[in-house]
């Protein structure tokens, strides 16, 4: 009972905690826990609780930024949308390179009480970030016409696609610092990066409004509000740093690039960057597919699916990234068994969640449809059938995701990297093959299949790789965990 008892006052933790400093240091910074000390239960809902909201609120603006794009545009809006999508996931997947790399670094090197260490990671974070937005921001605005007719996109669809492409690639240099919100995770406060993307959401959703119902404004409507809303996001990130509020704090003559820093948050980030980039690629083999085999509707049937299935996704994403400060500070100190617990408190919660998913998807998929596109009868049959195969697939690739975050706080970088690269790896031929015999259905079944099998895999080496050097926590072990 007192079990019981202790995980239901666990799920207001994140609001209601007593808190602690993660590592000393001058002054009193009340937002931060003891990573070490609290209940590895109660670390779990105090992080992941506000990064997990933080990103469901964000899939939100995006869930809401597709029904107006829906209701004010159509369905050649929604195509458009998810023709972008890849451009948008590629850009997203450096900010997960050196956002990630650097948080787990700089919540390792906590753990370690290297607080120099820690300064320089974000330094080196800071000056990859600024490199690599000048020459993605100007790849992007020379080459994004040619990129969209690569993806197959032409007339009204490659025109919307560009109007909308052309708005969020200028917001780059500004989004790509939402990179922060991982280092500002790993410093112990979880709660200012959830806050920032809350706020953020009521400005996406409330200019939507705005640019597309009263201005009428169509989708360059939808993109604008995107980026002056990540931009108000990333602003106050920066401003949180140079303001001194951060534990961690910006040394300005470190803010470039070292080879023994770089290379490791590199390495550690690049599972995630490689994930994001596989996604990317995923999803425009599976647009030119859909355009073969479905048309504009099979393409509007994926958009209708992305904005849905987006709630299920941050929630995988929101668990591993709240779950690897936890994970990453445990394993610097050498509490292993408490990185462990916290592996499998995050597994048995995405579960919970992904069979609630599967759940409603079976049982209300013309109601969900209907949100985003009312009335055409092509789209919503395509859409019925989609959603009830791919809803299959939510369990596994949400366990998939947890797993593979686990791997990449531990720095078992060639792991995690392999399991970052096992869905789209899986999906391509699985998909050109059932796309070969099957038609449109045939692309829907792929991803259960893939995702299930990756996931399967991912257990696998979960099994091999993770549980049994963690039951002993020698000098030896740790350092094949850290790869060496």
């Amino acid at each position: 009972m007192d079990d019981l008892t202790h995980k239901f006052r666990s799920l207001f933790l994140f609001s209601k905690a007593r808190r602690k400093v993660v590592m000393p240091r001058m002054g009193n910074h009340p937002n931060n826990y003891s990573l070490k000390d609290d209940p590895v239960l109660k670390l779990l809902f105090v992080f992941v609780g506000p990064a997990v909201l933080g990103l469901l609120i964000n899939a939100l603006y995006n869930f809401v930024d597709r029904i107006f794009v829906g209701q004010f545009v159509g369905a050649e809006g929604l195509s458009a949308v998810t023709m972008a999508f890849p451009v948008t996931l590629f850009q997203f997947g450096f900010v997960l390179l050196f956002g990630s790399g650097s948080g787990i670094l700089i919540a390792k090197y906590l753990g370690e009480e290297r607080r120099d260490k820690a300064e320089d990671a974000l330094g080196n974070c800071i000056a990859g970030l600024f490199i690599t937005l000048i020459l993605f921001t100007a790849a992007g605005l020379l080459f994004y016409k040619p990129l969209l007719v690569a993806f197959g996109a032409e007339g009204v669809l490659f025109d919307l696609s560009a109007e909308y492409l052309a708005i969020i690639i200028m917001g780059f240099p500004l989004s790509f610092f939402l990179a922060l919100e991982f280092t500002c995770r790993a410093e112990g406060n979880p709660r200012f990066p959830a806050k920032l993307i809350l706020l953020s959401s009521i400005i996406n959703v409330s200019l939507d409004y705005v640019f597309m119902k009263m201005l009428n404004m169509g989708i360059g409507g939808a993109a604008l509000a995107t980026i002056i809303a990540q931009s108000v996001n990333a602003i106050l990130l920066i401003r949180y740093y140079l303001t001194g509020k951060s534990q961690v704090s910006i040394v300005w003559k470190k803010i470039k690039l070292k080879k023994h820093i770089i290379l490791p948050i590199l390495s550690v980030g690049f599972a995630p960057f490689i994930m994001d980039i596989a996604i990317s690629l995923q999803n425009i083999f599976a647009n030119k597919l859909l355009l073969i085999s479905g048309g504009t509707d099979g393409v509007a049937a994926m958009g209708i699916i992305f904005g849905i299935n987006v709630f299920f996704m941050m929630t995988a994403l929101g668990t591993g990234d709240g779950m690897q400060p936890m994970v990453s500070y445990n394993f610097g100190a050498k509490h292993f068994e408490r990185a462990l617990k916290t592996l499998k408190y995050a597994l048995r919660m995405v579960s919970l969640i992904a069979f609630f998913g599967v759940v409603t998807l079976e049982l209300l998929p013309a109601q969900l449809i209907d949100v985003f596109i009312d009335g055409d009868k092509n789209i919503m049959t395509i859409t019925k059938v989609a959603i009830r195969i791919f809803a299959i697939s939510i369990p596994f690739y949400m366990v998939q995701i947890v797993m593979t975050r686990y791997f990449q706080a531990l720095q078992q970088n060639k792991i995690a990297t392999f399991s970052a690269l096992l869905r789209p790896a899986l999906f391509v031929p699985i998909s050109y093959i059932f796309n070969t015999m099957y038609g449109l259905i045939g692309i829907w079944v792929a991803f259960v299949l893939s995702d299930s099998l990756a996931a399967l895999i991912s257990f696998l080496l979960i099994k091999k790789y993770s549980i049994h050097k963690l039951k002993i926590p020698s000098t030896k072990h740790t350092s094949e965990l850290l790869g060496n």
